[in-house]
């Protein structure tokens, strides 16, 4: 399964603050866009929806920046990808066969449908804090900002 590139950027900005809580200061976006190499413009789009659906908090100003409005034990992978349009990954066909059904099957329709269901009740019942406690490796990008 691939994530929209606004859903990847999402969790691991989600991931990215969590991971410094209780943050010292607002983190500018800039900043923390350098620190996880994405594109700047996009992960700004990114956290300019977080914050509209009240995930991010947001100041501006010389101490300004972003930070997360909510814990990420509240928060669920399919909470993320419902804000940007990626929840239907687990009602499709993982090739993108519009006939694909149980009756019809694509070549990989068995073997799809068990690991759907499995990330499916990860996504759906995982809090991202919970995974973030479970992480084999470290969250990319961090960086000490104490």
């Amino acid at each position: 399964m691939i994530l929209s590139r606004n859903s990847e950027y999402a969790v691991r900005l989600i991931f990215y603050l969590s991971e410094r809580q209780p943050l010292p200061r607002y983190l500018r976006i800039k900043e923390v866009a350098q620190d996880l190499d994405v594109p700047y413009y996009q992960l700004a789009k990114v956290a300019n929806t977080l914050i509209t659906k009240k995930i991010l908090v947001s100041s501006t100003g010389p101490t300004g920046g972003i930070d997360l409005a909510v814990d990420a034990e509240s928060l669920t992978l399919a909470n993320i990808l419902e804000l940007f349009g990626d929840n239907e990954v687990f009602d499709s066909c993982i090739l993108g066969l519009p006939e694909c059904t149980g009756e019809n099957p694509c070549p990989i329709h068995s073997v799809w449908g068990t690991t759907r269901d499995e990330m499916k009740d990860i996504f759906f019942k995982k809090t991202l804090g919970e995974l973030k406690a479970e992480a084999v490796l470290p969250i990319l990008g961090h960086k000490d900002t104490k």
